[in-house]
């Protein structure tokens, strides 16, 4: 957000596309536990003024590409379209719950169907829309084989079919360019629970260490709309340097010395 407000006031000293990164340390009122900090450093990449499917084919690239650098073997970059939730909460008549119902659907690798199910029965989500909702918990296979299940699912749906054939691009161009050391995958419970995400959706995990996510992002059509400035898509991702760090000591990866002191 800070970032959307940035573009705004400079919108006539900065060209579009616009591409920066920056490092900083945030805060977040959360819950101190392993892995999540109250104050934590990120690093954010991020374009706006692109709608290009190119900006985060690149992006899956960088995540690719510092991972590999960072000698992890074991990359899982997990990749979901927001259209597609909205199309799912379109086609099970929850449209009007569509953040409760994301909120909840983001849990299940964390309280599993059982208690997705009760989360979505208490914010009012009928059990019939439920019942519709089954096959996504189910959904497995390569990535085509699962766009080809979502096709099938979302065909009632125009904007979920926007969704898949947005998956559909991003997942193509990277099995023709390939990856160096990163697995990607789609996972259609992938909601991050933050509801200016419009498109694309991702997030990097490493399987080899429980801490949760080292990365996100997503790509926020309208986020500088806020602050009176429409239809300037943009999209983003961020490192959890913090995260990232403790995964390099359990992974015992850095390396025995430093060749080179600070200039």
């Amino acid at each position: 957000v800070p970032f959307a407000r940035y573009v705004v006031q400079h919108q006539n000293e900065i060209t579009f596309p616009f591409k920066r990164y920056q490092m900083q340390n945030v805060w977040r009122a959360d819950r101190p536990q392993k892995g999540r900090f109250r104050e934590f450093y990120q690093c954010d990449a991020d374009v706006v003024g692109s709608t290009s499917l190119w900006q985060e084919v690149s992006f899956v690239q960088l995540y690719d590409d510092v991972f590999t650098k960072l000698k992890f073997s074991n990359i899982l970059i997990k990749l979901n379209n927001r259209k597609i939730l909205s199309g799912i909460a379109e086609i099970i008549g929850a449209k009007d719950k569509l953040i409760d119902f994301t909120v909840a659907l983001d849990k299940l690798d964390k309280i599993g169907v059982e208690g997705v199910t009760k989360e979505m029965l208490a914010k009012g989500i009928s059990p019939q829309a439920i019942d519709k909702v089954q096959p996504l918990f189910s959904l497995n296979g390569t990535n085509q084989e699962k766009l080809s299940q979502l096709r099938n699912l979302l065909a009632d749906s125009k904007e979920g079919i926007s969704g898949v054939n947005d998956l559909q691009f991003v997942i193509d161009a990277i099995e023709s360019i390939g990856l160096q050391s990163a697995t990607l995958e789609i996972d259609v419970t992938l909601a991050r629970g933050l509801n200016y995400y419009t498109g694309a959706i991702l997030e990097v995990e490493i399987p080899d260490v429980k801490i949760g996510s080292v990365g996100g992002g997503g790509r926020y059509d309208d986020l500088t709309g806020v602050f009176g400035l429409k239809d300037v898509s943009g999209v983003g991702i961020s490192f959890g340097a913090d995260r990232i760090y403790d995964v390099l000591e359990e992974l015992d990866l850095f390396p025995e010395f430093s060749s080179a002191t600070t200039q």
